[in-house]
């Protein structure tokens, strides 16, 4: 038997084949190292590789990780690995070992606890290591287990940074945020002018409070607030149960009346009212430096990072209603709120970008919509069946577009609307309708679209506000079909997309083609996003940066989608014709033309359990899902865990050119 740790990995591997490292002289760090792989091979899985004694000791995780610690997620110990592979990342060929994509999902630093040093760790079969990644943070386990030689369960230390089953420490992407020290010194951000209450889907607002601004600082349990002489000890308790080991987030200090409202009066020397602080905004976190992210990514990570305290505690936000959070300002009797553009990085000083808003209980909450704003939609027929199988009424669906209304709108921004009207629910009599007619409010905004066929103007509507959606909705449309392009660039569309579209297939086929439609995109280096179609079937997305046309577009989605059915021609197919498909599941390239529509995330469909077109994470697919788990009942809960999920195709613009190079070069090999 060799002595040489890494012969297994040569002996599995042709290096003429496999553009994977061959081990060489790699030199160990002063810190020993961990990278996470994903890897997309015959099934999804993540490997978790520690560097020990000049290799990488590799475990596959099928589940990947939760830092849940009742989540106990299987661990094959594999092969060890050259320490070249920390930074691979690539497409293995198929027909070797191990084919198929591999991405660098975490990497970073580690050190062994409770143990004298990792080998007697292993030989012991007990793993305790403390991981510092951008994803993976804290103490996590490994032990061995009596399912045979291989066999380990890895799990999450009840550790400050426990929680949710999410799989990563924020829930955000910290991959553009530097690495960097606490800073000693840093100034807030600020207001940079006044506004009136305002709608606007591109901005936040919250509650402004009377207090004190300070930067809060923790440093391991060592926590203060900057630039004052004493921090309140029950602050100081809160600041220490903050999910970090080091952190600089930002708040105001308040002082409660014998009301219990915040006064700034009882902030006052020698006050002795109850103190709390209130938290809106984080500038780093654990070695790294987050002003640089969009404000929503910061206010998310900010969530995850505070316990529940009552001495400290998190601002929430609205988004995009203004007008709506004033009248809830006046109601709690407090002085005004901030407005802050949604996608604003924390620049120090004041900024226009954040905009300071008063509302008196003097006067009702103006708003800077004009006129419009004093408008309200009033949906009628609200007991009306929509979906007689389950009984759900207009009322429901006039309910579920109010619930998701924030996380919808984006996505109809400035498109042109087409409806499919269903008056009397979904079992009822339905028609088509592109055209703003003349009895369309003139408060809703159109577009003039030039009609290839016949040569003529026809105004489309656009949606760009609750009120706009909501009409619209109370004409009986129970979903909506956006354009993929906007006004301004109608020629150009926004984003490619592959429709899978199952008809009478099962709906495991659709999984399993999904996969692999992800596979197949990740590995000519794009980003996609998939969701469920709220039907049968499923869509998948790219977001392009502009200057695409749709002629480009629709000629790289049919190779890709060609590529795809040559995988898998048992189940998916290219054929146009129902008829000669054969019940397989048809790659429908065809979407991505000028005119034509996808729905968009977050609408409800007209089918039986009012199911929901939603958003998917890619490891969803690897666990049982069927488009009925998403339904206006139930769809809900995930908006309020997670937000929209697919905001990313929004601003995660990608280039398709290198792309089609390297689906040219995935054909050829």
């Amino acid at each position: 038997m060799s002595d040489d740790p890494l012969d297994e990995y040569r002996r599995k591997r042709d290096f003429g084949r496999t553009p994977e490292p061959r081990p060489g002289a790699a030199a160990g760090r002063d810190a020993p190292v961990f990278v996470v792989h994903r890897h997309e091979a015959t099934s999804l899985h993540y490997d978790l590789r520690l560097e020990v004694d000049g290799v990488l000791c590799s475990w596959a995780v099928p589940k990947g990780f939760s830092y849940d610690p009742r989540d106990k997620r299987l661990a094959v110990r594999t092969e060890d690995h050259p320490l070249e592979y920390e930074s691979f990342s690539g497409s293995i060929p198929k027909g070797e070992y191990g084919a198929g994509t591999m991405t660098i999902w975490d990497r970073g630093t580690y050190r062994v606890v409770k143990a004298d040093d990792m080998p007697a760790a292993i030989a012991a079969g007990e793993v305790k290591v403390v991981l510092s990644g951008r994803r993976l943070r804290g103490e996590w386990h490994l032990v061995k287990t009596q399912g045979g030689p291989r066999h380990w369960l890895l799990f999450k230390s009840k550790d400050r940074y426990a929680g949710p089953a999410r799989d990563s420490v924020l829930g955000v992407d910290l991959s553009s945020a530097p690495a960097a020290p606490l800073p000693a010194r840093a100034r807030t951000m600020r207001t940079g002018g006044d506004a009136a209450p305002f709608t606007d889907l591109d901005w936040l607002f919250e509650m402004r409070f009377e207090g004190r601004r300070v930067l809060a600082e923790k440093r391991g349990d060592a926590v203060r607030l900057r630039g004052l002489r004493r921090t309140p000890p029950g602050i100081a308790a809160g600041l220490r149960k903050l999910r970090a080991d080091d952190a600089l987030v930002d708040g105001v200090l308040v002082a409660l009346d014998d009301d219990g409202r915040p006064s700034r009066a009882a902030l006052e020397p020698g006050s002795d009212a109850p103190r709390q602080l209130y938290l809106f905004d984080v500038l780093h976190f654990d070695g790294f430096d987050l002003r640089g992210l969009p404000l929503l990514d910061r206010k998310a990570a900010l969530r995850a990072i505070v316990a529940a305290d009552p001495h400290v505690l998190f601002v929430d936000h609205v988004a995009g209603r203004g007008d709506e959070l004033a009248s809830a300002v006046v109601a709690a009797g407090l002085p005004g709120m901030v407005a802050k553009r949604a996608a604003s990085r924390y620049a120090a000083g004041p900024s226009s970008d954040w905009r300071s808003i008063d509302v008196d209980e003097d006067r009702a909450p103006a708003t800077s919509r004009g006129p419009a704003a004093r408008r309200r939609v009033r949906p009628t027929n609200l007991e009306k069946v929509y979906w007689p199988a389950e009984g759900y009424t207009k009322g429901d669906l006039v309910e579920w577009y109010e619930t998701v209304a924030d996380v919808l709108l984006p996505h109809l921004r400035d498109r042109p609307i087409h409806m499919l009207r269903y008056p009397d629910g979904i079992e009822g009599k339905s028609f088509y309708q592109r055209r703003a007619n003349e009895q369309l409010p003139d408060w809703i905004e159109t577009v003039d679209v030039a009609s290839d066929s016949k040569g003529e103007v026809v105004p489309h509507m656009i949606v760009n506000d609750r009120d706009a959606l909501l009409y619209l909705v109370n004409l009986g449309s129970i979903d909506l079909h956006p354009w993929l392009s906007r006004r301004g660039s109608l020629e150009q569309p926004d984003w490619v997309v592959l429709d899978l579209d199952a008809k009478e297939s099962p709906f495991e086929d659709v999984v399993k083609i999904a996969r692999r439609a992800g596979r197949v995109l990740r590995g000519i280096g794009l980003r996609p996003l998939l969701k469920t179609s709220g039907a049968t079937g499923m869509h998948v997305y790219v977001p392009l940066v502009p200057g695409y046309t749709y002629e480009q577009t629709r000629m790289f989605c049919e190779g890709v989608a060609r590529v795809i059915a040559r995988e898998l021609p048992e189940i998916s197919t290219v054929e146009r014709t129902p008829a000669r498909r054969g019940g397989k599941v048809y790659l429908d390239y065809g979407q991505n033309r000028k005119s034509q529509t996808v729905v968009p995330p977050w609408v409800p469909r007209p089918v039986r359990g009012a199911c929901v077109s939603t958003p998917l994470e890619w490891d969803e697919l690897e666990g049982p899902l069927h488009p009925t788990d998403f339904t206006i009942r139930t769809a809900a809960r995930r908006v309020d865990e997670r937000g929209d999920g697919f905001r990313a195709v929004l601003t995660d613009r990608q280039e398709l050119l290198p792309a089609i190079e390297a689906l040219a070069e995935w054909v050829r090999g």
